[in-house]
């Protein structure tokens, strides 16, 4: 029996500050010059074939280490050559919408890394594009789904209803690593979130603490707390307390970043989402709920539905003209 095609890939933004030059792309093409932890076993059933980014230089260097990818002119030329589309570029945050936009609206599956946006009016136009036009979309951590997630979530499912939570990730700034534990969070614990605080002396460096208020789940259900330590120094780890307690760590090595990589690969052949529209936005206001809470708030607590239309910072400059995209 033959071997089922390879998924046509799309890279959209390969410069920067991306996963996919020095982690994913090597995972998925473990012939590379640069192999991940000196892996060259292929673990995911996807083909990088087509690239695009602002910074010309980064494509050549980009086409030169992954042999065999095409570069195109514009950001929306790989519109009807691939089956799926990842976008990771953190800084370019900003524009998610726009460089989206061609392949929301082409019916394209797209990954857009986390934060998935900086205010919630983009988040929502995102969703809306990807409802009309019918294509999925997703956006995701690998600490949201490490080969010890399905664990956790059981054990939680087995302990409800739960009384708290306390959890530690390692990060380096809150909006690209720090999100991490968010996504932890969500993917062990799930949604129905009131309100997230924030303390830290500078979200662009370790260490900070975040509260989470969560509403009541069940007939007789409380409202309940959790906690996230952002540290350098760990990796991933959460404790539960419910009908009694557990505590799980999450470990590195190359099989925590293979997940992730499977479900975008399932996305793009199967078209079903592995979360919906509703879950995507919750972590867009969870995630800015908690920014908000540090920078406007002075760390007090921040709702969900306070968010407004504020905007997070860039960690880094924008990195394209004011006129790029029109």
């Amino acid at each position: 029996m033959s071997n089922p095609p390879l998924v046509r890939v799309g890279v959209l933004t390969c410069s920067r500050y991306v996963h996919i030059s020095g982690i994913w792309g090597p995972i998925i093409d473990p012939t590379c010059s640069q192999p991940f932890k000196g892996c060259t076993t292929r673990m995911t059933g996807m083909v990088m074939t087509h690239v695009w980014d602002f910074d010309k230089e980064g494509v050549k260097d980009f086409c030169a280490t992954y042999k065999g990818v095409e570069a195109v002119d514009n950001y929306w030329d790989m519109v009807g050559k691939v089956d799926g589309i990842i976008l990771s570029d953190f800084d370019s945050a900003l524009h998610f919408v726009e460089l989206a936009r061609p392949y929301l609206e082409a019916g394209v599956p797209i990954f857009i890394n986390r934060p998935f946006a900086l205010n919630l009016a983009d988040a929502q136009e995102i969703i809306e594009l990807s409802k009309k036009h019918d294509t999925p979309i997703m956006s995701g951590s690998s600490f949201g789904c490490a080969p010890e997630i399905e664990h956790i979530k059981s054990e939680v499912a087995a302990i409800e209803p739960i009384r708290g939570f306390a959890t530690a990730n390692s990060m380096s700034d809150y909006p690209t690593h720090g999100i991490h534990g968010l996504y932890m969070i969500y993917a062990c614990i799930g949604g129905g979130i009131n309100s997230v605080a924030y303390q830290t002396p500078d979200w662009r460096t370790p260490n900070g603490h975040l509260t989470f208020e969560y509403a009541p789940r069940g007939v007789d259900g409380k409202t309940f707390y959790g906690s996230l330590q952002e540290i350098s120094g760990t990796w991933g780890w959460i404790r539960v307390f419910g009908e009694r307690t557990f505590e799980q760590f999450l470990h590195s090595g190359i099989h925590f970043w293979v997940p992730l990589l499977l479900q975008m690969q399932q996305m793009f052949e199967t078209r079903v989402m592995p979360e919906p529209h509703e879950a995507i936005y919750e972590k867009v206001q969870m995630f800015l709920a908690g920014f908000k809470s540090h920078i406007e708030c002075g760390g007090a607590p921040v709702r969900l539905d306070q968010v407004g239309d504020w905007t997070a910072p860039l960690l880094n400059p924008d990195p394209y003209p004011d006129s790029f995209f029109g």
